[in-house]
């Protein structure tokens, strides 16, 4: 292994790839690194040594701290204790996203009993809770007419609680790792992801303002040009898709005038808030592109004329326990639901925009992990969605998603790192909605712009498929560009455990363990019982979920500004 040392800090040669690639380099070249930034990569604090210790002491806190009505997590930290001696940043990455249960949901901000979404505070990536991602998608056009799909996504997540992480000397950046996701489809083409980009915040790499509102990872950044508003807007991105035959180059640089009004998500941006659990969400539909923007791909810089996008910004937990003992045992009595979900939206002519939600239940558990010769069936599910007219009026949607063709996940950015899964993804989405929404658009397909699949990598080792599609009515005529996303629907514990380095077996098998023993639930289920007053005051005050609850027909559903 080439190892670079400085101040008797060594780091691996992942670690120098993820910080070469970040600062748009190929490969870590220790000359073309500033001063000032090489001190802080080579620091104690952004060492093996430092993230191992972290880790150590974060699970003696979660030891300390454990929750009722929750599974025993006691032996599974206690196993990976011993394997925290050191760890890269990738590799408390994927630990504390994918490997600490839902008893690592303490100690981070809550989210609050009603959304209050305000701006441009809001802008910002919000530090203190557990994960967050500010995320760019969107269809765009060069001079000749030939047609792109852009994905580019700062995607976040708090290693250890802000209180534990300040004791231990960390600043709320530093406290952070952010990836890197990019990737470009070519319409009649194939897609393109570039390996995922790996940054922790003690690598100096991380900045973020509010004065004029910027975000950087390396030299990758989403910054306004102006201190008054939140446009004009550029992002800027660069990262290499390692294949086997070779790296292919693909990056952009793209400037936006402006953007439709703030939707948001849920109620009033709560998606859901519901004990202290749940997300803040907010779009940004129907944002324009601007003259000057380009990509580039496979050697090739393409001048674009014009392009339509939309942003979320999103954060909060993805995972987690309620804060209330009630609402842990009543989750507590039955099998978790599968991870996992189905996201879309949809931008239609008249500026009339869409978003979509189905997640997964283990009802349809026949059409997750499927990687035989054969696609799985027909899938038919309720989805929700949220409509905003042309007059900037929301209403809430509900409605039926159904998925025939199905493709199978044959793409990685990294193979070594990210084995392909040959698994099967939807590869189109038909729709039908109720009649709160107008005639024409209640009822639409959605195809992707390449026929090859779009699936991608998260730096943790989730797949999951993410692109550009073309929207068509009843009659198949052209209504739309959209953007479809479906996540989890690759069994990929076997590249998490390779990336962290768990090749114990046992230590596998406990992180796998989900639900709770027998006893555990059935203490919960008297708990629950006893409590009922409790848990229907939780439920009474939360807001959001009934987004994810098909109303009853008599429920009417009204336009609100």
């Amino acid at each position: 292994m080439n190892e670079v040392h400085a101040d008797n800090v060594t780091l691996d040669d992942g670690t120098l790839e993820h910080i070469a690639n970040a600062l748009w380099m190929s490969a870590c070249d220790p000359k073309r690194i500033p001063e000032s930034i090489a001190e802080k990569i080579f620091s104690k604090n952004n060492s093996s040594v430092a993230f191992g210790s972290r880790m150590r002491t974060y699970l003696d806190w979660l030891i300390a701290n454990p929750q009722s009505h929750n599974p025993n997590y006691k032996r599974r930290y206690e196993k990976l204790k011993a394997h925290c001696s050191k760890l890269t940043a990738h590799q408390a990455y994927v630990i504390t996203s994918k490997f600490l249960g839902l008893n690592a949901s303490q100690g981070f901000e809550p989210m609050p009993k009603a959304g209050d979404l305000q701006f441009p505070r809001d802008h910002l990536p919000q530090l203190r809770t557990s994960v967050g991602w500010h995320f760019f998608v969107g269809s765009c056009w060069d001079e000749a007419g030939s047609e792109y799909g852009v994905e580019c996504v700062f995607f976040r997540v708090a290693l250890l609680p802000p209180r534990l992480a300040a004791e231990l000397g960390l600043s709320d950046v530093e406290n952070q790792v952010v990836e890197l996701q990019l990737g470009i489809s070519e319409a009649g083409g194939r897609h393109y992801q570039a390996d995922p980009v790996v940054i922790a915040g003690t690598t100096g790499l991380i900045s973020c303002d509010l004065d004029s509102f910027s975000y950087e990872l390396g030299k990758n950044r989403i910054a306004s040009a102006r201190k008054d508003s939140f446009w004009p807007l550029t992002v800027e991105a660069w990262g290499l898709q390692k294949a086997v035959e070779g790296a292919t180059e693909l990056s952009i640089n793209l400037t936006f005038d402006a953007g439709k009004e703030y939707l948001c998500q849920g109620d009033n941006g709560c998606m859901p808030c519901v004990d202290g659990m749940g997300t803040l969400y907010y779009s940004i539909p129907n944002i324009t592109l601007a003259q000057g923007s380009e990509l580039s791909l496979d050697s090739r810089t393409i001048p674009l004329n014009k392009g339509l996008f939309w942003f979320d910004h999103q954060w909060g937990f993805l995972l987690g326990n309620p804060r209330s003992a009630v609402l842990r045992a009543a989750n507590n009595t039955k099998k978790p639901d599968l991870p996992g979900w189905d996201w879309f939206m949809a931008q239609f002519g008249d500026d009339r925009q869409l978003t979509m939600f189905a997640a997964h239940r283990s009802e349809y558990a026949s059409y997750y992990f499927r990687t035989g010769p054969e696609p799985p069936g027909t899938m038919r599910v309720d989805t929700s969605g949220k409509y905003m007219n042309e007059h900037k009026e929301l209403v809430n949607t509900w409605g039926t998603l159904t998925i025939r063709e199905w493709v199978k996940g044959e793409l990685s950015p990294n193979p070594a790192r990210y084995p392909v899964t040959h698994t099967w993804h939807p590869n189109k989405w038909e729709f039908a909605f109720d009649t709160n929404l107008p005639e024409d658009l209640r009822s639409f397909t959605m195809t992707p712009i390449v026929d090859s699949g779009q699936t991608n990598f998260f730096a943790n080792g989730s797949q999951y498929s993410e692109g550009a599609v073309y929207i068509r009515g009843s009659n198949e005529a052209d209504i739309g560009r959209g953007f479809a996303e479906s996540v989890e629907y690759a069994d990929t514990a076997g590249a998490m455990f390779s990336i962290a380095g768990i090749d114990d077996v046992r230590l596998q098998q406990l992180i796998r363990e989900t639900s709770s023993s027998w006893p555990r639930r059935f203490w919960s289920l008297l708990y629950f019982f006893t409590h009922r007053s409790q848990l229907k005051a939780v439920l009474a005050s939360q807001k959001g979920l009934e987004f994810f609850a098909k109303p009853s027909p008599s429920q009417t559903h009204t336009p609100r500004h």
